[in-house]
């Protein structure tokens, strides 16, 4: 497997491009200047920003509360990224002996991928953002739990009859 390895990210974000119902959603890394974005599912970046908290919990790693609030601050948005470097596959989480996350992202097509490394305070940072877009999108069924698209929802719970 080709795994570029990018080292050191100054920056890394998690968000969406478009409309709920019709959001693309992407991992952005930032290494020299350069932005390195990925099309992912909205569940990967969601799993992705749950676990990786987990992860700095289960480890006891300190970040500082401070940095990450100015790093929120400083905003985590990105441009349009188009289709992006690649698809996104496994992502997967490691911790190095100094505590800074690796992230690999490999691509859900071919044996290509990316490798970067981000303190705990630009994970926890991006995790914030990214669990903010996630649940900012399309209200939920009360009912069968499913998304409901702005025109009405034809609920299969209440066997497609009732659109609300």
């Amino acid at each position: 497997m080709a795994i570029d390895d990018l080292g050191p990210a100054e920056r890394f974000a998690a968000g969406a491009i478009g409309e709920p119902g019709s959001r693309r959603f992407f991992l952005v890394a930032t290494v020299d200047g350069v932005d390195h974005a990925v099309l992912a599912e909205k569940a990967q970046v969601a799993a992705l920003a749950a676990r990786g908290v987990e992860i700095l919990l289960d480890n006891e790693v300190d970040s500082d509360d401070g940095a990450v609030e100015r790093l929120v601050e400083a905003g985590l948005e990105f441009d349009d990224p188009g289709e992006g470097r690649f698809r996104a596959g496994d992502i997967t989480l490691g911790l190095t002996p100094a505590q800074l996350i690796i992230v690999t992202i490999e691509d859900a097509e071919s044996e290509q991928g990316m490798r970067f490394m981000i303190s705990p305070e630009q994970f926890r940072a991006m995790a914030r953002v990214a669990l903010q877009v996630v649940a900012a999108g399309r209200p939920m069924c009360r009912w069968c739990n499913l998304p409901m698209n702005p025109e009405g929802h034809e609920c299969p719970a209440r066997n497609g009859h009732h659109a609300h």
